[in-house]
């Protein structure tokens, strides 16, 4: 039988021994007089890389506008981290570096980036998505001030607010993962859409829809519409990795790095889609942002195919989240800190794939000890201090390291630029279903 004392600014359980019956005490509470935790830290990661992202877009949108105007006017070179917002590029950058031995030329940053995402899961599991990827930073921001607004309303509303996109996007994946997955195994083709037979496949669309409503929660229970709406980043990411790192052959990419039009403005178009953003675009990026507000990192959770990457790479990863049962007291803050969902208090190492590392958890757990971030085998807590030193630091070290040997900028030069936006809006810089022209 467990008592919980309160003595000063401390926590003491008192405990009965089950075999001389006697109690013993033992302190547990952690010091609440610190004002600097994790997440203080964690946040302050954030809003400096934040900062990183938007300086790096406002000097690209300057060095486009001054190659618009033929060169003339205020100029600021080309950021090479710009590349970051090319996920597909960098994806084939992979794939010809590991076909070739080279880093490809015209984008570099961007393989280079994405090649430090994939060595940081290795080491340090998703904290990229916790405390450096801007996506992820804005998720989290909205989600907390949703959380603010959701605790003004009444329960009954703030559940439905919060699982009603869920049971949505589940419904969506339980129709589009099969056919991602048909896809990806060739039993479909984009000509097999034209078939009349997905026509008359609509009740079905309907009843799967349904489900996730209709069905009672005894059975059909919040966590599981939770588990199939994230099937739906796991099948964009097989999508991509079947029609790039699997069927793109070598030559392929060669002859895009060399020969493509569209690839050497790739960034540029990335920009335009932003700047002149369809009407379809920007409905489908508001509604994510509202959704975001209710629903906790509902992008990164279930949509985002490179946190799923980094993800099912974490399990290589020699840390985790360990949880003491001799000291946990069980009273689930673990569990309700967590923005991924996971049951943390019901785990003795949380090795999911959707753990980002952000220690929210165990800045949470009010007992010392109980919760940690540890090396294999339970031997080494790592203090979130070091855990940010070194994720930053990797991060640091490679892209500088890329710059000093040469494989950072892009070797197409400034007066290429300014020719190629002047006729952008030629044919040879469109594709079509991954169709590109070349020169």
């Amino acid at each position: 039988m467990e008592e919980i004392k309160q003595n000063s600014s401390f926590t003491f359980v008192q405990e009965v021994s089950v075999e001389n019956k006697q109690p013993k005490t033992k302190k547990s509470g952690k010091n609440k007089g610190t004002w600097f935790n994790s997440q203080k830290l964690r946040w302050s990661v954030q809003i400096a890389f934040f900062i990183v992202v938007l300086v790096i877009g406002w000097q690209f949108y300057t060095f486009v506008k001054y190659c618009e105007a033929g060169g003339k006017g205020f100029y600021m070179p080309r950021p090479p981290g710009v590349e970051s917002f090319l996920p597909i590029s960098a994806l084939m950058g992979t794939k010809y570096f590991f076909g070739t031995g080279k880093i490809n030329p015209i984008h570099p940053a961007g393989f280079v980036i994405f090649g430090t995402l994939l060595l940081t899961a290795i080491f340090f599991r998703r904290g990229f998505c916790g405390w450096i990827c801007p996506i992820g930073t804005i998720s989290e921001w909205e989600w907390r001030l949703g959380d603010w607004f959701l605790k003004k309303i009444p329960q009954r509303g703030s559940y439905l607010l919060r699982n009603i996109p869920t049971r949505i996007t589940a419904g969506f994946g339980l129709i589009f993962a099969p056919i991602i997955a048909l896809l990806v195994i060739e039993v479909l083709t984009m000509e097999s859409f034209k078939a009349p037979i997905f026509m008359y496949l609509t009740p079905a669309y309907i009843l799967a829809m349904a489900l996730p409503f209709v069905v009672p929660r005894k059975i059909w229970s919040d966590r599981v519409n939770d588990t199939i709406a994230r099937t739906w980043k796991y099948a964009i990411l097989v999508f991509f990795i079947q029609v790039i790192i699997i069927k793109m052959p070598i030559v392929q990419l060669e002859i895009l790095y060399t020969r493509a039009p569209f690839i050497r403005v790739a960034d540029i178009k990335m920009l335009k889609f932003f700047t002149n953003m369809s009407g379809t675009a920007l409905s489908v990026i508001l509604s994510i942002l509202t959704i975001s507000l209710v629903n906790k990192n509902f992008w990164c959770r279930f949509f985002c195919p490179y946190g799923a990457l980094l993800g099912i790479i974490a399990y290589a990863s020699p840390m985790r989240i360990v949880r003491d049962t001799g000291k946990c007291i069980d009273c689930g803050k673990c569990t309700r800190a967590c923005a991924m969902h996971i049951l943390v208090e019901k785990k003795k190492h949380v090795l999911t794939h959707e753990c980002v590392a952000c220690y929210d958890c165990v800045n949470a757990c009010p007992v010392n000890g109980a919760l940690d971030m540890k090396l294999v085998a339970d031997r080494k807590k790592i203090h979130y201090g070091l855990y940010a030193i070194m994720l930053v630091g990797l991060y640091v070290a490679v892209t500088n390291m890329a710059r000093a040997t040469g494989h950072w900028y892009t070797k197409i030069n400034d007066a290429e630029y300014i020719l190629r936006i002047s006729e952008l809006n030629q044919p040879k810089y469109l594709h079509k279903a991954g169709q590109f022209e070349t020169e």
